[in-house]
């Protein structure tokens, strides 16, 4: 028996001996209470469910989301206080309430307290305002019961993850210079595989040449078979090799400029939309963390529909911090791409720590054109030029939040 318990019985004996009814009344309450609380500390979780639903799990910086919470009792005895804590990545927007910092490195904590009847199941709506890029992990709940009086008499804590990826918005690309970075299809060199798109003619009937390929109306008119005949084309292969360093010195310094890595990411998004939707065969590759054992993004060049859907998740996973240096990124590019796939470097830096690197994929027998953003864009143009390397520069104004364009300026 607890000390409570053991205090309203001696309440209860001393009123009924000494024939004080407000003794045992207080005693009658006492072990009421006592028993209650008993109750919820033995099986106050029992049956208790807690469901938490996202909308969606990929979002563009700038959405809103929705956030259910549901709390269920699935039992006779009421639950007069139920307190639930959601873990999850700090720096997450609750539009109705506020996501505050936890005890736990890293994690901030949504607060709910609950009241359910027997057998009740409330439905709480939410809104996750996508304010920033990055990946958002929802870790643990913690559930406790309290008694009447709002002690704490039992808590568990369950796993329930999720993750949320906030992707980079991008916008149309222009030019005034009156072109872009070579986009789309180009005809190929030499013969690889025919585009069925580009007719080029006919040529006489050979043996295996499919049904469909036959030429009726110039067979029936040169009174032979002939098939068609198409230009070799292959697709353009681009990569976009963005440097995530902002600042100058080592990488490992972990210095950055938070505005000038969102304009950057931003600025890749938008080339590889772009790229993607000329018919390029397109990739990305950056020297970031992107929450992967892999020390560096990377996603080979290729067309489809779902490749913006990789870059673009890649992207929102990618770090504001530089994982290896540039210069070493694009050093290890050659084993990784095509031949004669065209690089094009997006960088805030100085062209000259990575010039050697561009000069040895240009060796190597891939074209390389650099674009130059940030306040020091126009420097770094002039310099990559006085480099040999063909430079643009590239511009988001006002700023990325609210551009409607990127501008690349020859």
């Amino acid at each position: 028996m607890t000390i409570v318990g053991a205090t309203a019985a001696l309440l209860l004996i001393a009123g009924a001996l000494s024939g004080s009814p407000g003794l045992v009344l207080l005693g009658l309450l006492s072990l009421a209470t006592t028993g209650l609380s008993g109750l919820w500390s033995r099986h106050g979780l029992d049956h208790v469910r807690y469901e938490r639903h996202l909308g969606l799990d990929r979002a563009v910086w700038g959405d809103l989301l929705e956030l259910d919470l549901a709390a269920e009792n699935a039992k006779l005895l009421p639950l007069a206080w139920l307190d639930t804590d959601d873990y999850a990545t700090d720096g997450l927007v609750i539009v109705e309430r506020p996501f505050v910092p936890s005890n736990r490195p890293g994690l901030g904590v949504l607060g709910n307290v609950w009241t359910l009847a027997s057998f009740e199941r409330v439905v709480r709506h939410f809104h996750i305002a996508a304010a920033r890029r990055g990946i958002y992990r929802f870790e643990t709940v913690r559930l406790a019961v309290a008694d009447l009086f709002g002690r704490g008499v039992a808590s568990v804590e369950q796993r329930q993850p999720a993750t949320l990826i906030v992707r980079p918005r991008s916008v149309p690309v222009q030019s005034t210079g009156g072109h872009l970075v070579p986009l789309g299809s180009r005809r190929a060199r030499q013969g690889l595989l025919e585009d069925p798109a580009l007719f080029a003619g006919i040529r006489p009937f050979q043996p295996g040449d499919p049904r469909r390929r036959i030429h009726q109306r110039a067979s029936a008119r040169l009174g032979r078979p002939v098939s068609k005949r198409f230009e070799p084309s292959i697709a353009r292969h681009v990569l976009v090799a963005l440097d995530v360093q902002t600042h100058p010195g080592p990488h490992w310094l972990l210095a950055y400029d938070d505005e000038l890595v969102e304009s950057l990411v931003m600025a890749a998004a938008s080339l590889v939309r772009r790229l993607l939707a000329d018919g390029a065969a397109c990739g990305l590759a950056a020297n970031g963390w992107t929450y992967s054992l892999a020390r560096t993004g990377f996603v080979a060049p290729r067309t489809g529909g779902d490749q913006l859907t990789r870059i673009a998740d890649l992207l929102g996973r990618l770090s504001s911090t530089a994982s290896v240096p540039f210069m070493r990124l694009l050093a290890g590019l050659p084993s990784r791409l095509p031949s004669g796939c065209l690089v094009v470097t997006l960088s805030s830096r100085d062209p000259a720590t990575f010039a050697p690197a561009v000069r040895r994929l240009r060796s190597s027998g891939f074209e390389v054109r650099h674009i130059a953003l940030g306040p020091d864009g126009a420097a770094w143009v002039a310099r990559a030029r006085r480099l040999g390397i063909d430079a643009t520069l590239g511009r988001l104004e006002p700023d990325w939040r609210t551009s409607d364009a990127l501008t690349l300026a020859g």
